[in-house]
């Protein structure tokens, strides 16, 4: 994707991919630092995290999320991907309309469907690359979901 000269020295285990919600911010960093991942991940917040990877109200998100992939794995050699989504998400708002799924087992069945397309797509674009997926409560409290 790159040219060589481009390239950054160094390598980071993983991309860390979150949702640009203010509300989890500081608990998103504290997640990749529980998972030892403290200055050994490259960072990208797109609304919606994993949603943005696939949803069609959000084209230029999708492009995003690919790309910046690719460069991370171009300048750092990236082997995993980590994306963390949350609760009560306004993307998934946007998105999912009268569809959302505010309970809380349907909300976990959305996200997870979510995810598994990621996944997806993920074992087609770039298949060398492992992927975690993740769903964060307001709370900060985070369960892996794939």
């Amino acid at each position: 994707l790159l040219p060589l000269r481009a390239r950054a020295a160094g390598h980071v285990t993983a991309m860390g991919v979150t949702c640009i919600d203010y509300r989890l911010t500081d608990d998103a960093t504290r997640f990749f630092d529980h998972q030892k991942l403290t200055n050994d991940y490259d960072q990208l917040s797109l609304a919606g995290a994993s949603l943005a990877a696939v949803s069609p109200k959000f084209p230029s998100a999708n492009a995003a999320f690919w790309d910046q992939l690719a460069i991370a794995k171009t300048l750092h050699n990236v082997s995993k991907l980590i994306v963390v989504d949350h609760r009560d998400c306004g993307a998934y708002k946007v998105a999912f309309g009268d569809k959302f799924a505010a309970a809380r087992d349907a909300e976990t069945a959305q996200h997870k469907n979510v995810m598994l397309q990621v996944k997806d797509l993920l074992a087609k674009k770039q298949p060398d690359i492992a992927g975690e997926f993740y769903l964060m409560a307001l709370d900060g409290t985070t369960e892996r979901v794939v």
